[in-house]
C-alpha cells in the first residue's frame, strides 16, 4: 500500500504544495486574539431601592429575588451584596453548562425575576437582569478635551463612538466617566415662605407636566383613534415658564421664584482622569473569532480620519490596546517557530547529518502549516493558549518523523534496496506510532473534559495538540518517506556515520545497559528508591495555581473606609496619579473613581466599586520596570495614605477577590463579624500574609432624626414629608425628567442653603407637608437626633449571610504555602451552632481546578491502557509501561526544586504531556523488542538491540523537544510547563532507554549474565 501511495508523485506533490500555500493563507486569515474567548457564566440582577438601608435592601429586595432565582435550573451558586439603596445579585451557572445553552438560561432568569417583581416593596425600581456585564472591551481609549466643558467632551466622545462602531469587526462599545447631567430647580426657603409657596407644589407641577399620560382612544366609524394631550415639557425654558398654582389663588412663574439651570448630579457616581486630565474612556469589544490585529489597523485608519475633523485639544489615547499586544505575541510566536525549526535542524544535523535534519524539519513546517489550515476551518483562532500549544507541540511533532527518517537511514546503510528502504520503516512503525501518538493525545484528555473555568480557558490547547500530533503522524508516514529519496543520495553520504551503531557513544551506552541488565534486581530496586525519594522531595516544590503574567502594565485598587465621600477618593487618586507620573519609566496613568473603567482584560480582577473606591492603571515603558516600580508605589502609599486600603497588582488569572479567603456563613451579622475578626487576627500574625481585610468592611455612621408622631400629626406632617424635605436640603429630590434627544436629564429640586460640615444644622431644615402653606423646622417634629452605626455591605451566599476574611500571599510565596501556615488555627475557631466555615479564594479555585482536571484522568488512563493492550496483546508489557509513568516525577521534582519554579496549573498540563511522551517512547521501544524476537533473536539480544536502535531517535526527539521548550522558559504563564517537560524528558529519556529494558528482563525473567562487559575503544 505504501509503495503504491508513494508512487503517486503528482498527487502528493500537489497536496504538499497546497498545504504550503494554504498554510500561509490561513496564517493571514486566521483569527488572532489575546485570550481564549470563554464566556463568564454569570449574570447580575440589579435593583435600586432609593432611601433603604442595606439591611432593608437585604430583607425586602435581595431575599425576595434570591428565593425566586433559586428555582432556576443549573445554578452553581448565588452571591449577593446589599448596599444602601442597591441590591446586586450575581447568578453563577454550573461550569458544565455549554455556552450555547446560556441565552435560554438567561431568558428563564428574566422570567423568574419578572414573576416576583410584584412582591417587591413599592419604592423599589424594576430589577435589571444584565447577562453581558462580563464582556471584555480589549480596546480601551481615553478621550481628553483640554479647554472644553464636560458636556462638550461627552458629545465628542459619543461622536467618536458612533464612528468607530461602524468599523467592521467592532461589536459593542462602552463609555465610562460620564457625569449625569441634571436640571436643577434651586429655591430659597425664605423667599418661598414669604410668598406662601410650598416647594411640594413645584414638585407636583413638574411631575404632572413630565408624566406620560394615557387619555385613551375614541371610535369614529370603523376607526379607533388614539387621543393625545400634547407634548410634555422638554426644555429648560419651558420649565422656567411653568406656572405654579397656590391654594389661596394666584400663580407664580417658576423662573421668577427659583433658579433653573443645568448642572451635574451630586455626588458624582464616577470620574476618570488620564495623565491628570479629566476625560472619558471608550471601550470597544470585537466580534468573535476575528483577527484583532487587522481590526486594530482599521481602527487606526479611522482614527486618523477623525483626528482631522476633531478640533484642537481633543486627544484620543490608548489605555489598553489588544491589537498591539496580539501582534507582538504573534511575532514572538513566529520567532519561536523559526528558532524551533532552527534548533531541530542544528541538533539533527550534528546527530544524523544535514540531510536528515532538513528532511525532518520540513515535516515540522508542513505539520504546523496544516495545523493552521485546520484551525482556520474550525474557527479556532490564535491566542495566548493556542500559540503556547503549538510551541508545546514543537518537540513532539518531530518524534514520528525522526523514527521514520532514522529507520530509512539505517536501512540504507545496511544495504537495503532504496525502494524498499524508503517504505520499510513506515510500514513497520505505522501502527505502533499511531497508537503511541494516540496515547500522547489522550494524556491531555482530562484537560479538554475539565468542567471548570480554567479547563475551558485551556481547552483549546487540547484541540491544537490533537490536530498537530495527528498531522505529524500523517506527514511522517507520507511526506517523510516521499521526500527522503530527494534528501538521501544514492551513495553513502560522507557526513553520515559509516556504521549504524559503531561509535563511542553507542558503545558507552551499550556497556551501561548491559551492566543494568546483569544487575537487574538491584538496578530496579535502586530505580524505585530514587522514585520514592522524588515523591518525598515533592514537599520542597512550591505550588501555585496560576502565575502572574508579565505585562508592561499593572493596576492599583484603592479603598478609603466605607462611608467615605467620593470627592475624598478623587482627591487622593489625583495626588497618587501625579506622583506616579513623575516616576522614571512610567508612560501614562489612567485613574478612575467609583469603579474600574471597563473589563478590558480577562486576566485581571474587576471590583464592583463604590463611592470609596479608586482604580489606577499604570502603563510603563517596558516590562522590566514593573517589578521595580511596584515596591516604590507600595512604599509611597503606605507612608502617605495610612487610612487607605490598597492593592498594587499585576495581571493574572482572576478567579477570586483574594488569594486566601476564610468564609463564614450564618444568620447574625455581629457573630459573623466577630468570627471574621478572629480569622483576620490570625492572618495579621503571619508575616507572609498581606492585604488583610474582609468583604463587609467597616460600619458607617447614620444620622437619624427621630420622627415624633405626637408632634407631627397636629401640624399635618408625615414621616414622608420629613424625608422629602431632608432630601431637598441635602442631595436634592428628583421630581421628573426631560429628554434632549436620547439623553434623559433628571429634574432635581434643591435649596440654595448648604448644610456644610455642621450636621447640627440638619435640625433647622424647613419641613413642608403636601398641602401646607408654611414650613416648620425639623426640630419641631423630631424629638432628638442620634448617630447610629450600620453596615453598608451585607454579603450573602445561597440565601445566607456570609462574610469572608481575606488576605493575599506576599510576593515570592504561594497562596497554598501561606494558607498552610495558619489553616489549623483558623479551622480551630469555635463556631456557634448554625455557623459554617470553608476556604475560598485562589487556593480553593486551585483545588477545584485540580479536582476537575483529575476527574477524567482515570478515563484517559483507561483509554491508554486499552490502546496499549491492543498493540501488544498481552499484559506484561502494558504493566512495564505504566510502571515507568510515576518516574516522570523524578525529572519534574528535580527541575522545579533546582530552578525554584512554581508548579502551576500550566505545569500540571506539562506533566500530562510528559507522561504521554514517555509512554509513546516506551511503546515504540517495546514494539521494537517484539519485532526483533519475531525475526528470530533471543529476548536478551532483542532487548539490547532494540534499546540501541531507539537510542538516537529517542535522544534526538527528547533533545529537540527540550530545546524547543526553551522559548517558553521566559513566558510567565507557561514557564512551569517548560521546566516540567525539559527536566522531565531529560530524565525520562534515560528511564525509557534503560529502566524499560531492565524491567522487561525482570518481568520476562531474562538471564542477563550472558552479557559481557563492553569495552569502549577510544
Amino acid at each position: 500500500m505504501f509503495e503504491k501511495l508513494l508512487n503517486q508523485k503528482a498527487m502528493i506533490s500537489t497536496i504538499l504544495f497546497a498545504v504550503l500555500v494554504g498554510g500561509l493563507i490561513a496564517y493571514n486569515k486566521i483569527g488572532k486574539l489575546e485570550d481564549a474567548e470563554i464566556p463568564i457564566k454569570a449574570a447580575t440582577v440589579i435593583t435600586v431601592y432609593p432611601g433603604a438601608t442595606a439591611h432593608e435592601v437585604e430583607l425586602e429586595v435581595t431575599d425576595v429575588l434570591e428565593k425566586a432565582i433559586q428555582k432556576l435550573e443549573n445554578i452553581d451558586e448565588i452571591s449577593s451584596v446589599s448596599r444602601p439603596g442597591l441590591s446586586i445579585i450575581t447568578v453563577n451557572i454550573q461550569p458544565t453548562v455549554k455556552t450555547p445553552q446560556l441565552p435560554q438560561l438567561w431568558d428563564h432568569l428574566r422570567r423568574k425575576v419578572n414573576d416576583v417583581k410584584g412582591s417587591l416593596p413599592s419604592g423599589a425600581m424594576e430589577p435589571i437582569v444584565n447577562d453581558d456585564f462580563a464582556d471584555v472591551y480589549g480596546i480601551l481609549y481615553a478621550v481628553t478635551a483640554d479647554g472644553y466643558s464636560h458636556e462638550e467632551l461627552v458629545n465628542y466622545t459619543e461622536y467618536i463612538e458612533r464612528e468607530l462602531l461602524g468599523v467592521n469587526g467592532v461589536r459593542r462599545s462602552q463609555i465610562f466617566g460620564e457625569h449625569t447631567q441634571t436640571i436643577d430647580i434651586i429655591f430659597s426657603p425664605e423667599q418661598l415662605a414669604g410668598l406662601s409657596v410650598n416647594p411640594m407644589f413645584i414638585a407636583a407641577a413638574i411631575q404632572n407636566e413630565t408624566a406620560i399620560i394615557n387619555p385613551g382612544s375614541v371610535v369614529a366609524g370603523t376607526e379607533s383613534i388614539r387621543v393625545g394631550v400634547g407634548q410634555k415639557i422638554s426644555s429648560l425654558e419651558e420649565i422656567e415658564n411653568l406656572l405654579i398654582q397656590v391654594p389661596g389663588g394666584g400663580n407664580f412663574r417658576l423662573g421668577d421664584i427659583a433658579t433653573i439651570k443645568k448642572s451635574y448630579l451630586e455626588p458624582e457616581n464616577e470620574a476618570l482622569y488620564y495623565n491628570n486630565k479629566p476625560g472619558l474612556t471608550l471601550g470597544l469589544s470585537n466580534e468573535s473569532g476575528i483577527n484583532v490585529v487587522k481590526l486594530g489597523k482599521l481602527l487606526d485608519e479611522k482614527l486618523a480620519e477623525l483626528e482631522k475633523e476633531l478640533p484642537a485639544g481633543i486627544e484620543i489615547n490608548q489605555v489598553y490596546y489588544q491589537p498591539d499586544r496580539v501582534d507582538a505575541a504573534v511575532k514572538d510566536f513566529m520567532m519561536n517557530l523559526v528558532m524551533s525549526v532552527g534548533i531541530v535542524i542544528v541538533v539533527l544535523m550534528f546527530a544524523m547529518g544535514l540531510r536528515s535534519g532538513l528532511l525532518i524539519s520540513s515535516g515540522l513546517v508542513f505539520t504546523i502549516l496544516g495545523t493552521l489550515i485546520v484551525m482556520l476551518s474550525i474557527g479556532l483562532p490564535l491566542h495566548r493558549v493556542t500559540l503556547a500549544a503549538i510551541i508545546l507541540a514543537m518537540g513532539m511533532l518531530v518524534d514520528n518523523a525522526i523514527v521514520v527518517a532514522d529507520g530509512i537511514l539505517v536501512d540504507l546503510k545496511a544495504g537495503m534496496d532504496r525502494s524498499k528502504a524508503f517504505v520499510n520503516t513506515a510500514k513497520k512503525t505505522a501502527l505502533p506510532l499511531l497508537g503511541a501518538t494516540a496515547v500522547a493525545i489522550l494524556a491531555f484528555l482530562p484537560l479538554r473534559m475539565s468542567p471548570n473555568a480554567a479547563g475551558e480557558f485551556l481547552a483549546s490547547l487540547f484541540s491544537v495538540l490533537i490536530i498537530s500530533l495527528s498531522l505529524s503522524w500523517v506527514f511522517a508516514m507520507i511526506q517523510t518517506p516521499f521526500n527522503a529519496k530527494y534528501f538521501y543520495r544514492k551513495t553513502r553520504p560522507k557526513g553520515e556515520h559509516a556504521e549504524a551503531y559503531d561509535s563511542k557513544f553507542y558503545r558507552i551506552f551499550g556497556r551501561f545497559l548491559k551492566w543494568g541488565i546483569r544487575n537487574k534486581y538491584p538496578f530496579a530496586l535502586g530505580s524505585f528508591a530514587i522514585l520514592i525519594f522524588a515523591f518525598w522531595s515533592f514537599r520542597f516544590v512550591k505550588v501555585d495555581f496560576m502565575s502572574k503574567i508579565e505585562y508592561d502594565q499593572f493596576f492599583i485598587e484603592y479603598y478609603l473606609p466605607q462611608g467615605s465621600d467620593i470627592k475624598a477618593v478623587e482627591k487622593d487618586v489625583l495626588k497618587i496619579q501625579q506622583h506616579i507620573l513623575e516616576m522614571d519609566g512610567v508612560h501614562s496613568v489612567t485613574a478612575s473613581v467609583g469603579r474600574p473603567p471597563a473589563r478590558y482584560l480577562l486576566m485581571r480582577h474587576m471590583e464592583t466599586g463604590g463611592a470609596n473606591y479608586g482604580d489606577i492603571i499604570v502603563q510603563t515603558d517596558n516590562t522590566e520596570r514593573v517589578p521595580e516600580i511596584i515596591p516604590e508605589i507600595q512604599k509611597y502609599l503606605a507612608e502617605n495614605y495610612p487610612d487607605a486600603f490598597f492593592k498594587v497588582q499585576e495581571y493574572g488569572a482572576a478567579f477570586a477577590d483574594a488569594d486566601i479567603e476564610a468564609q463564614f456563613t450564618g444568620p447574625d451579622p455581629a457573630v459573623l463579624k466577630d468570627l471574621a475578626n478572629q480569622a483576620k487576627k490570625i492572618f495579621l500574625d503571619e508575616p507572609t500574609a498581606t492585604n488583610v481585610t474582609d468583604n463587609w468592611k467597616n460600619q458607617t455612621k447614620k444620622i437619624v432624626p427621630e420622627y415624633s408622631v405626637v408632634k407631627a400629626q397636629p401640624l399635618g406632617l408625615t414621616r414622608s414629608d420629613m424625608g422629602n424635605s431632608i432630601l431637598v436640603a441635602t442631595n436634592g429630590m428628583p421630581i421628573g425628567a426631560v429628554y434632549e434627544g436620547e439623553r434623559m436629564l433628571p429634574i432635581v429640586l434643591r435649596t440654595d442653603t448648604k448644610l456644610g460640615d455642621n450636621v447640627e444644622q440638619l435640625m433647622n431644615i424647613p419641613v413642608w407637608g403636601q398641602r401646607s402653606v408654611a414650613s416648620v423646622p425639623l426640630s419641631q417634629i423630631a424629638d432628638t437626633m442620634k448617630v447610629t452605626w450600620d453596615y453598608e455591605l451585607i454579603n450573602r451566599l445561597d440565601n445566607q449571610r456570609s462574610i469572608k476574611a481575606q488576605c493575599d500571599a506576599v510576593k515570592g510565596h504561594t497562596a497554598a504555602e501561606v494558607q498552610t501556615k495558619f489553616q489549623e488555627k483558623v479551622e480551630a475557631i469555635e463556631l456557634p451552632d448554625g455557623y459554617v466555615m470553608k476556604w475560598e479564594g485562589a487556593t480553593a479555585s486551585s483545588s477545584e481546578a485540580n479536582e476537575a482536571l483529575f476527574m477524567f484522568l482515570p478515563l484517559a488512563i483507561g483509554l491508554m491502557a486499552i490502546i496499549i493492550i491492543g498493540l501488544f496483546n498481552n499484559l506484561k508489557q502494558p504493566i512495564i509501561i505504566f510502571l515507568i509513568v510515576p518516574f516522570a516525577f523524578v525529572g519534574i521534582v528535580l527541575g522545579l526544586v533546582s530552578t525554584g519554579t512554581f508548579l502551576t496549573f500550566a505545569g500540571i498540563i506539562g506533566a500530562l504531556g510528559l507522561i504521554g511522551m514517555m509512554i509513546k517512547n516506551a511503546v515504540v521501544l517495546l514494539d521494537e523488542i517484539n519485532r526483533n524476537i519475531r525475526e528470530g533473536k533471543d529476548r536478551l539480544t532483542a532487548t539490547i538491540d532494540a534499546a540501541l536502535s531507539r537510542l538516537r531517535p529517542v535522544m534526538m526527539a527528547s533533545l529537540t523537544t527540550i530545546l524547543g521548550m526553551a522559548p517558553l522558559i521566559t513566558d510567565s504563564m507557561f514557564s512551569s510547563t517548560a521546566i516540567v517537560i525539559m527536566f522531565g524528558l531529560a530524565v525520562g529519556s534515560v528511564i525509557t532507554l534503560v529502566v524499560v529494558p531492565v524491567l522487561y528482563t525482570v518481568l520476562y525473567k531474562v538471564d542477563g549474565k550472558n552479557t559481557v562487559p563492553a569495552t569502549v575503544n577510544v
